[in-house]
């Protein structure tokens, strides 16, 4: 599934994963629209890496916090770059040392 329907496809004109994905129902595998859809997959559908960086591991209470060092991006949208990421790599010890905002109650 998709993790997050609201994040928004960069080669998409702007749509989010939700309607891209709503897109992608009506067209079938093999046509044109659908190859250009399935080429953006990754954005929406990330895979995991082997030890995927750890962030805010006991949840979120708020996943649209802005996190004001993140560019304007929200709690969600920070965690979901995270799950792209291995722990232990430069952004995800940049991430993580954003839990504060998202989490409190996890160590910085």
């Amino acid at each position: 599934g998709i993790p997050d329907l609201t994040v928004e496809v960069r080669d998409a004109g702007g749509q989010t994963c939700g309607e891209v994905q709503q897109l992608a129902a009506g067209h079938p595998n093999g046509d044109a629209i659908c190859d250009s859809i399935q080429a953006i997959e990754s954005t929406c559908c990330p895979s995991a890496p082997a030890d995927p960086c750890t962030f805010c591991d006991g949840g979120i209470p708020d996943l649209t916090v802005v996190v004001p060092e993140a560019g304007g991006q929200t709690c969600g949208q920070v965690l979901q770059l995270a799950a792209g990421h291995i722990n232990g790599d430069a952004l995800c010890n940049t991430i993580q040392a954003e839990q504060s905002t998202c989490c409190p109650s996890a160590p910085a």
